[in-house]
């Protein structure tokens, strides 16, 4: 009987590989640097030998397990298993990623966008549990999305749905990684958090004596509201608002019954997030935002895992 599964999480500076049972729960789990910079070669190598050494720490046979699941940053095919050159990763250039494993583990895998497997890890074992429909934003470096209805990832005509993070909130704003400008992910990321804060800082004349980080920036906001704390809070403010802006928008059009936010940004607290839902409160449409909830993710690092097992439950044929 295959009662395991395999996962990964792979990110641009780390992997993380798990075994998990059938019913979603973590067993083991492995997280190691990518080593990017090596090559693509070097990472497949790589995320191999973590499967095998989660086998071999978990104590079960591959012949226990019934497939493995990947989370890959990136655009890509879901259904062909092909990366198309993931931005943080450099020599993916249409990578059949799901025949290379699948040769190497002789095992079926299944691949799906690192965002989307957040999102499904949330709603099936995380803060959507019980829901009918979610939607993820990952508020790291940048700002990911994912999108679940009736328990499936919604992926669009090309695979590309859920892309919040490049919805376009300010006109000729600032520049985005994505080549457009006045992305969400321009203001409401750590990237963009940080470059609110130096605006401030340039505007009054004020150099903290340590580096410009969310971290730093929530120790400063809870010290006070004057000088650094001031502007910190304002800061946090500012991309409270944003996330409230597209928030309400995804609301009105999609009327989701949750909202789970993940990533270091969250840990700004109320800082954050009590701006945030003021703005959607004042934006979305109030039949939208009836019951409306808006929390924070709980799975941690288990979420991209345990949503990319949740995949391949789903994508053969076992829900």
């Amino acid at each position: 009987m295959k009662s395991f599964i395999l996962a990964a999480d792979v990110g641009g500076t780390n992997i993380r590989t798990a075994l998990l049972n059938k019913e979603g729960e973590v067993l083991r789990s492995l997280k190691r640097p990518t080593l990017a910079q090596r090559g693509r070669e070097a990472l497949i190598n790589r995320l191999v030998q973590m499967f095998n050494d989660t086998l071999k720490e978990g104590g079960v046979g591959l012949n226990e397990v019934r497939g493995i699941g990947v989370g890959f940053p990136g655009p890509m095919d879901v259904e062909r298993g092909i990366v198309f050159n993931p931005p943080n990763l450099k020599g993916w250039q249409e990578v059949p990623l799901k025949d290379v494993l699948e040769k190497e583990m002789n095992r079926p895998v299944v691949l799906e966008n690192d965002a989307n497997a957040a999102a499904l890890g949330e709603y099936w074992k995380g803060a959507g549990r019980g829901t009918g429909s979610l939607v993820c934003l990952t508020l790291g470096t940048g700002v990911g999305g994912g999108v679940v209805l009736d328990g499936k990832v919604w992926h669009g005509a090309k695979g590309i749905a859920g892309e919040i993070g490049h919805m376009t909130l300010v006109k000729n704003g600032r520049s985005c990684g994505c080549g457009n400008r006045g992305c969400l992910e321009a203001y409401g990321s750590s990237r963009g958090v940080i470059a609110t804060m130096q605006e401030l800082l340039e505007r009054h004349r004020i150099k903290p004596k340590e580096a410009i980080t969310v971290e730093a920036m929530g120790k400063w906001a809870r010290a006070g509201d004057s000088g650094l704390g001031g502007l910190a809070q304002r800061a946090i403010r500012e991309a409270g608002i944003s996330l409230g802006i597209a928030i309400a928008n995804v609301a009105n059009l999609l009327n989701p019954e949750i909202f789970v936010l993940s990533g270091g940004v969250t840990n700004l607290g109320e800082y954050l997030f009590g701006p945030l839902r003021d703005e959607v409160n004042k934006r979305a449409l109030p039949k939208a935002v009836e019951g409306l909830k808006i929390v924070k993710a709980v799975l941690g690092d288990n979420a991209g895992v345990t949503g990319a097992a949740r995949a391949l439950l789903l994508r053969s044929g076992r829900s």
